[in-house]
């Protein structure tokens, strides 16, 4: 058997790359070029900020200034953000001023050529939100209840007066606990003249003024009313009382059931109610019902409509859909 000398191998190997690497080492990367154009250099927090980059470059990085993207302090493992075709988004969730710089990348078929080449642009964030999106009573139930928005400036918290929960039915006091939704940390918020606290149980029975200062110092003003659910407080057909019950789920639902004795003529019954409040008024379609006068056919389920409106503010409204249902013993 013939005798392979190796080093000879590893020589003849050695003369064939050679001319390869050499070849590679002449591949020089192209000159790269940073350009961008930003679209606006001052913006509000949770605004978008739109980056065309314009130059040359095989890969280009944003480095977009804040926190964790400093390119100042890449060398402590902050990073940059690649560009996808030349477009680049960003907002920004805290006010300040940042450096945004850009990194354009050139580089040879094997990376053995790596050209760089960098442009900044300053810009300046503004935290201006005095924007409610939403008011909560976090210490009912699930944190569910939720104010709705009344034009541009007000809102109306509507409150059960008790909700169903296992086989209770705990009242809601007036007194409640608020959660306020702004997309700024920032931005700070006064009830009634007193800077807020989460802690803070408000008298919802009082029409609430309300302030939001942003960390800008520009400044909103906001009303809140409260409208309890209406309820009837008793329901009687010919003397004999309903028998309520709740939506665990809807607290604007409710429902009576009357149990009168068989044969009983229910096609033209007057009944009896008393409501909780002095600002409720009871409907059956757009036909307002007057206790002891309004004349129902209960043949079949009736159901009302039961209106409370603050009497601060004729728009902030509170309804509740009563179905009341005759049975016979």
């Amino acid at each position: 058997m013939m005798k392979i000398d190796k080093s000879l191998i590893r020589v003849s190997l050695v003369l064939l790359l050679a001319p390869f690497v050499a070849s590679c080492d002449d591949d020089e990367a192209a000159e790269p070029h940073a350009g961008m154009v930003v679209d606006k250099t001052t913006l509000a927090i949770n605004e978008t900020m739109t980056i065309n980059f314009e130059g040359t470059a095989d890969q280009v990085a944003i480095y977009t200034g804040d926190e964790s993207h400093n390119y100042e302090l890449r060398s402590e493992s902050n990073t940059g953000f690649v560009v996808n075709k030349g477009l680049f988004t960003y907002s920004y969730s805290s006010p300040g001023t940042y450096k945004v710089v850009c990194i354009a990348s050139t580089y040879n078929e094997l990376a053995t050529d790596l050209r760089q080449d960098t442009c900044s642009v300053w810009v300046n964030v503004i935290d201006d939100e005095t924007e409610i999106r939403n008011i909560s009573c976090p210490q009912i139930l699930y944190d569910e209840v939720f104010a709705q928005k009344l034009g541009d400036s007000d809102w109306v918290m509507k409150l059960p007066r008790k909700v169903k929960y296992n086989t209770a039915q705990p009242s809601i006091s007036l007194s409640q606990r608020l959660k306020f939704y702004i997309d700024s940390d920032s931005t700070k918020v006064y009830v009634g003249g007193e800077a807020f606290g989460s802690t803070t149980k408000y008298d919802l029975s009082k029409t609430q003024a309300i302030k939001v200062v942003s960390d800008f110092g520009t400044e909103r003003d906001y009303t809140l009313y409260t409208v309890q659910y209406p309820e009837f407080e008793t329901f009687k057909i010919n003397g004999v009382e309903g028998e309520l019950t709740r939506d665990e789920f809807d607290y604007s639902a409710l429902s009576y059931t009357v149990t009168l004795p068989a044969g009983t003529d229910v096609s033209s019954a007057v009944p009896e109610f008393t409501l909780t409040a002095g600002n409720e008024t009871a409907y059956i379609g757009d036909a307002e019902q007057v206790s002891g006068a309004s004349a129902v056919d209960f043949t079949a389920p009736v159901v009302y409509r039961l209106v409370g409106v603050s009497p601060d503010n004729a728009q902030a409204v509170a309804e509740s859909t009563v179905t009341v249902t005759v049975n016979f013993e």
